[in-house]
């Protein structure tokens, strides 16, 4: 038995327990030896392998661009030429992904013939996972510039909304002067306006027009103040006041404003008076409530304002006796422009309680009501005390 057919019998023997195909060929290309990873993968039998160029096996599309790669794997050995990919389908239509790498190349030290060491694996599912990674990543970043488009456009919206309403609020400032001048001037001669056949008519128009301004400068405030909320602008500035003093003269501010026969109620059930919050950012979000408690409650019904103050937290509630809001819209009522279905018929934006829900959030707080279709809506909000905090900085302002 020559040396040459041991040693091949000892390659054999080892590489047949391997899932790797190899194969041993000589720099033309031939195949000497081979495992059974190697004819499972190419679905052959052994008799097809003896003999024969490794391109000869090759679906007929891959083999002249295999010849070419491992003419350039056996030239230049300084070189590695990485591997050959090959896609081809088995008998039963599956598609399988072969990968082919022929840089191992060495040199016998009995005839000083030079082979070649071809290791085959089937990267069919790594190729199926790249692919999805691939995909994934395209989607992400498609996402990613679509987020980013979408930032700009809010950008540009916020910073229109900001001019906007800027530009529009001192016109209306200049109209609303203008009617009461001219409302002024009507009645200077008391005894000519007396007999002013149109008196009840300019008098409807001059309302008219002073409600629909101050409709659209409390609109356009709305704006101003969700472009400053989501800009940043507005800071919290906490200062020591009299909540219910304060929430009060809230409630009087709005006696003039209520519908016909609706009474608001104000009620302060514990002994300490005194918080520290940001008295500023509270008139925003109680007049808000308020407005919406009055607008959507009925002639007739009653509005509820009801607070006090515990060992931990500051409670205010506003409760109306209003329409109430269906069940299928409460998950998206602090949503900005949303507005209920049953309210359709009323004016407004849909930014109030947005506006509201980012004020409380500002000064550490939250926000959450209870409703009922036709039977009203209590919001109730809750902002942590800082008493103690407050406390220290008077004693040591004292000191």
């Amino acid at each position: 038995m020559s040396e040459n057919h041991i040693y091949s019998e000892k390659f054999t023997s080892i590489l047949n327990n391997l899932f790797h195909g190899v194969i041993l060929m000589t720099q033309e290309g031939e195949v000497l030896e081979f495992n059974k990873a190697s004819l499972n993968l190419l679905q052959k039998e052994p008799k097809e392998l003896e003999g024969v160029l490794l391109s000869d096996l090759l679906p007929k599309n891959n083999k002249d661009d295999f010849e070419i790669y491992f003419k350039n794997c056996l030239n230049q050995q300084t070189k590695n030429y990485g591997k050959f990919e090959m896609v081809f389908f088995l008998e039963d239509n599956q598609l399988v992904t072969l990968e082919i790498d022929c840089n191992q190349n060495f040199i016998s030290d009995e005839d000083n013939s030079v082979y070649t060491i071809c290791l085959i694996n089937d990267v069919t599912k790594r190729k199926k996972l790249e692919k999805e990674l691939e995909h994934q990543k395209k989607t992400k970043e498609v996402i990613l510039e679509k987020l980013e488009r979408e930032q700009e456009l809010n950008d540009m919206k916020s910073r229109f909304i900001s001019i906007a309403s800027h530009e529009f609020r001192t016109p209306l400032a200049g109209i609303l002067s203008s009617v009461d001048l001219v409302e002024r001037y009507l009645k200077t001669d008391e005894k000519l306006w007396s007999q002013f056949i149109h008196q009840t008519k300019v008098e409807s128009h001059v309302s008219k027009i002073k409600t629909s301004i101050k409709t659209l400068t409390s609109t356009l405030n709305q704006f101003l103040s969700l472009g400053q909320l989501e800009e940043g602008k507005i800071e919290y500035h906490e200062e020591r006041f009299n909540l219910k003093k304060t929430l009060l003269k809230f409630k009087e501010e709005f006696s003039s404003l209520k519908k016909e026969n609706q009474t608001i109620h104000f009620a302060f059930k514990s002994e300490e008076e005194e918080a520290y919050l940001d008295k500023n950012i509270l008139r925003h979000i109680i007049t808000n409530l308020l407005s919406n408690a009055v607008k959507y409650t009925p002639p007739g019904k009653n509005i509820y304002i009801i607070a006090f103050l515990d060992d931990e937290n500051i409670h205010i509630s506003v409760r109306d006796e209003g329409m109430g809001i269906p069940d299928e819209d409460q998950d998206n009522l602090f949503r900005r422009f949303f507005r209920a279905k049953n309210v359709t018929n009323l004016q407004g934006t849909g930014l109030g309680l947005n506006i509201v829900k980012k004020y409380v959030l500002l000064m550490n707080g939250t926000i959450d009501f209870e409703s009922k279709e036709n039977v009203g809506t209590v919001f109730k909000i809750l902002f942590p005390r800082k008493k103690n905090n407050q406390e220290r900085r008077d004693i040591k302002n004292l000191v």
